[in-house]
């Protein structure tokens, strides 16, 4: 017995000293995100960058849920706007058909079709079956592109459709030119309610942006 102990002693304290292994978990994706508008308005070069400035790009989307069998539909918009200053402008894209009495959202696998098969859309009102752009000027006034303007061009790429805890984005970069317009009182006639419409072109926009599913 004398012989055991020992040797069990020695044993025990083996194994007390054997390290536990760490289990590290797979780290969490995370989707980078990077937005920024550079073009001429009316002539002038405006640039907008994401943390200059308060910028920052505001991904939204409306939906109009409507009762199977009939489609609804999700219109998706990109702004980049500032906390501290008024100037902005926004590209909205629409519309993703969906069934709206299943789910409340376009599927991913819809929701990313759309996108990399839509890369030269035509223009709409309100980007209901295309695209749109609205500006937003130092004072406020808000000019929007118009379906008969011509000439007019839109062009989405770099498409990348990714996601993470935070939701599912396809990113892109889209190129335009197009003119925006306004409505202003028409000072020429005694008429308050007259106006007349103003126009003000913007030449290779490129905005590098994403749309949230």
């Amino acid at each position: 017995m004398k012989k055991i102990i020992p040797l069990f002693v020695f044993g025990s304290v083996f194994l007390a000293g054997c390290p536990k292994h760490e289990i590290i978990p797979a780290p969490t994706p995370k989707v980078e995100l990077e937005s920024s508008f550079i073009g001429l308005v009316n002539g002038s070069q405006l640039e907008l960058t994401q943390n200059v400035d308060g910028y920052y790009l505001d991904a939204t989307k409306t939906k109009f849920i409507q009762p199977s069998p009939t489609p609804s539909l999700a219109t998706y918009y990109a702004n980049m706007k500032s906390s501290n200053t008024l100037v902005s402008i926004r590209v909205s894209l629409g519309s993703i058909q969906f069934d709206g009495s299943a789910n409340s959202d376009p599927s991913l696998s819809v929701f990313n079709n759309f996108f990399t098969t839509t890369t030269t859309p035509v223009y709409t009102a309100n980007a209901a079956n295309g695209f749109e752009v609205v500006y937003r000027d130092g004072s406020g006034n808000v000019w929007t592109s118009d379906p008969a303007s011509t000439p007019q061009d839109v062009i989405f790429t770099g498409i990348v459709q990714e996601s993470d805890g935070s939701g599912d984005y396809s990113k892109f970069t889209c190129t335009f030119n197009c003119n925006v317009y306004r409505d202003v009182p028409d000072t020429s006639t005694p008429n308050p309610s007259d106006s007349i419409t103003i126009s003000l072109p913007i030449q290779n926009g490129v905005l590098k942006a994403w749309f949230k599913r």
